[in-house]
């Protein structure tokens, strides 16, 4: 016995099991979905069956369990599936759990694409975009969980907490699709990431994911300058924490690595220019170096500084020249 299901009801058919062949199914022109059979031993299984399309149609062999493959956009405008999304705490990483509910008699298989953006609930609650895609097998009725790896694309709103809900979403604009597909074909770190998005999403300085370092990260740099049209970095800003925001935006310190090598011991200074090339600030002032190879870091607090180009300058006595490094607020 089996039930052809059509779109407007079901009608039932009968069907019959010859020795050593496959399933057969008497069907009516237009029934297409799916067919449930009770087997010899009393199981039941799900087994697709095609329109019937001409008159040798009239009897088809029964297959595998139809399924339908879906981008998330499109499950939900056909309603297809309902989804129910919560946070797990944080901003970043994988701290988003969503469920997916196939609301079909189909088999469905359903992704949720790198760049789809889950909008929070909450107004002052940051959005979450998907950094790597997921695809989920859904059968008939079944809800399936799944933990997103997410960054939060509104820093100057506050970061989710554990049980912050979200709506459905939708596909991010352009060019966080671009970042979170880049996002997904590396191994990044999440702090690195998200000062990315910030960077594309916000306008935050590009500095926010630290100084071009020779490492692979510096792929996700480049990227992030190409989307954002902010040069790749040179330093690294830290950010003012202000409650109630994931980030700011607003710049709090400046870190810049200087390398020099000396064959003999020397002296050197290291000042900070404002806009208008006065000194705001003395970094050294006839510090001994010994022969070698050095790394100084300056660090240059710069909150609430007026924006503009400043620059460091350092230079020793024992060499012509000043070695200048800008950064811009």
């Amino acid at each position: 016995r089996c039930w052809i299901h059509s779109r407007t009801g079901v009608t039932r058919a009968w069907s019959w099991l010859p020795s050593g062949d496959a399933p057969q199914a008497r069907v009516e022109s237009g029934y297409a979905l799916l067919l449930e059979h009770d087997q010899p031993k009393g199981d039941r299984v799900l087994v697709g069956l095609r329109p019937q399309t001409r008159a040798s149609d009239a009897g088809v062999a029964l297959d595998a369990p139809a399924m339908r493959s879906l981008s998330l956009e499109q499950a939900l405008r056909e309603g297809a599936v309902a989804v129910r999304v919560e946070g797990t705490g944080g901003h970043s990483g994988e701290v988003l759990r969503v469920e997916v509910k196939n609301r079909t008699r189909t088999v469905l298989e359903v992704q949720i694409p790198e760049g789809w953006v889950f909008q929070s609930v909450q107004e002052q609650v940051q959005d979450l975009m998907v950094a790597r895609a997921e695809r989920l097998r859904l059968a008939s009725g079944a809800t399936v969980p799944v933990t997103c790896r997410v960054f939060c694309t509104q820093g100057p709103l506050r970061s989710p907490e554990e049980g912050e809900h979200f709506r459905a979403g939708a596909l991010g604009a352009p060019a966080l699709v671009q970042l979170a597909q880049a996002v997904a074909a590396g191994n990044y770190p999440d702090p690195v990431v998200q000062a990315g998005v910030w960077t594309v999403a916000n306008g935050h300085s590009i500095a926010g994911m630290g100084a071009l370092d020779s490492t692979a990260t510096d792929t996700l740099r480049h990227m992030v300058s190409r989307l954002s049209g902010q040069p790749p970095p040179r330093y690294t800003m830290l950010f003012q924490e202000e409650p109630g925001r994931a980030c700011s935006g607003r710049p709090a310190f400046i870190e810049r690595v200087f390398t020099l090598e000396n064959a003999v011991p020397i002296v050197f200074h290291a000042v900070v220019l404002d806009p208008a090339g006065r000194v705001m600030q003395v970094l050294h002032q006839g510090t001994l170096l010994p022969a070698g190879r050095h790394r100084e870091v300056f660090v240059v607090p710069v909150a609430d500084k007026p924006p503009g180009r400043y620059a460091i300058h350092v230079w020793t006595p024992n060499a012509p020249g000043v070695h200048r490094l800008p950064f811009t607020l």
